[in-house]
Parts: C-alpha cells; structure tokens; sequence
C-alpha cells in the first residue's frame, strides 16, 4: 500500500470544502486526546493521507508516519478498549526529489522532477461513530463511562484468577510474583513492533 503527494492533496481539498467535516475531525482528534494516545510515543506525528470516511458504525482515518518513527503500539490498545480497530501497515510514499539539475528531472522538456521511494507506517484507525456524534456535546463522560467499564471488567478478570494468599502451584512452589522476578519492581516489555497486522 502506498500514496503520494497528489492522493494527499485531494485528500486535504474535501476536508477543506466542508465545515462540518473539519468539524468532525476535531472531534475525531479530541477523543484520541482524552483517551491519552498522544502520551505514547510519536502519536502526535500522524499525518492524515485517507479520509474521513463516515460510515454508519465507523468513522475510519488513515494516518502516516515515517519508518523510523513507527507510533507506539500499546497506544492503539488505548483506543481498542473504545471498540476502535487499530490496524498497522507498512507502505511508501512517493515524494519527489530535490532538483539540483537536469539529472534530477524526468525528462528535459516537462522538467518535471523523478520520484523517490521513502518506506512509511501507514495507521488505520475505525472508530465508532458514537464518539463523533455525540460527542459535539459530551465526549469526556462517554469515553470516561467506557474506560470506566473496561477498568471494570479486567479488575474483575483478575479477581477471578486470584489464588489463596501463600497458596502452592502444581510444580509445589509458592504461588506469589516474587518467584517470577517481577515482585519488586516494574513489569518490563510491552509490544513488539508488527510488522503488518491489526491490534
């Protein structure tokens, strides 16, 4: 998958013919702010190359990054447990090159400069509407009420995998963290980068 300058600029030209398109897109970049993506790492970088495309359950953007600076992917599974589907690829975008002389043109008589290959992330995000819709008036308590529910459910999950305190494992050891390493300090890791998938 791939884009360049022209798909971008159309893309750029429908957002700006219509207010309340613009508007919604606001709105679309308030909801990824208070569900703190833009604290994750190179979030804020996104640039949009696809869309708004307005679906009746949907609202789907398409956001691009260089290689090097891939977003962080723990941050989209802040915006899965919003019912939104995050999705990863890899892609090109063609930008053409500097012109420094004839070497860099296409041909001599349109002047018209080569193009270049550069490796991009591009990001899919399809949000439900909801968000959009209602959310002109009262987006911080919808997104609140589902982080809310979600906390809920996985303080709920792991109350249900609690095992009696100083219990024993079937291998005949203690049952606690410490074991494992992971008792006095912070949990390491996270998500490897993908290399195309979805969250």
């Amino acid at each position: 998958m791939g884009t360049d300058l022209d798909s971008i600029k159309k893309t750029l030209v429908s957002i700006s013919k219509g207010e309340s398109i613009l508007d919604t897109l606001l709105e679309f970049e308030r909801t990824l702010d208070n569900a703190e993506l833009f604290a994750y790492k190179n979030w804020i970088l996104g640039e949009i190359v696809e869309g708004p495309i307005i679906g009746r359950y949907f609202y789907k953007v398409v956001l691009m990054y260089p290689y090097e600076m891939m977003p962080d992917p723990d941050g989209g599974l802040r915006l899965t447990k919003l019912g939104s589907k995050v999705n990863f690829q890899k892609g090109v975008f063609k930008k053409p090159v500097k012109v420094e002389g004839p070497q860099d043109w296409v041909d001599p008589q349109s002047k018209r400069a080569k193009m270049a290959d550069h490796d991009i992330w591009l990001v899919t995000i399809d949000m439900p509407i909801k968000y959009i819709n209602r959310g002109m008036e009262n987006i911080d308590d919808i997104i609140q009420k589902d982080i809310e529910d979600t906390n809920s459910e996985l303080a709920d999950a792991f109350d249900d995998q609690v095992q009696p305190e100083g219990g024993m494992d079937e291998m005949g050891g203690a049952s606690g963290m410490d074991d494992l390493g992971m008792g006095g300090g912070e949990m390491g890791g996270g998500m490897a980068p993908p290399g195309q998938g979805t969250l």
